[in-house]
């Protein structure tokens, strides 16, 4: 498997923000977008959990028998 381009694979350059000798700037800024990606993550799973829950609920009441 390859990554295009290089950078995005967390080879060659500098992280993007990066600035001068001390890279903090750009280490924070990069925690700060993962913790972001993160959480959109965790709320979309969320959503879909819901979702799908639901429809689960839905399935399994049509396929319960009528009592006699």
């Amino acid at each position: 498997m390859s990554c295009t381009p290089p950078a995005s694979c967390g080879g060659g350059g500098k992280p993007s923000g990066a600035s001068g000798s001390s890279g903090t700037g750009g280490a924070d800024s990069a925690i700060a977008k993962m913790e972001a990606t993160f959480n959109m993550a965790i709320e979309k799973s969320a959503k879909i959990t819901e979702i799908s829950t639901a429809k689960k609920a839905e399935l399994d009441a049509t396929k319960q028998r009528p009592q006699n």
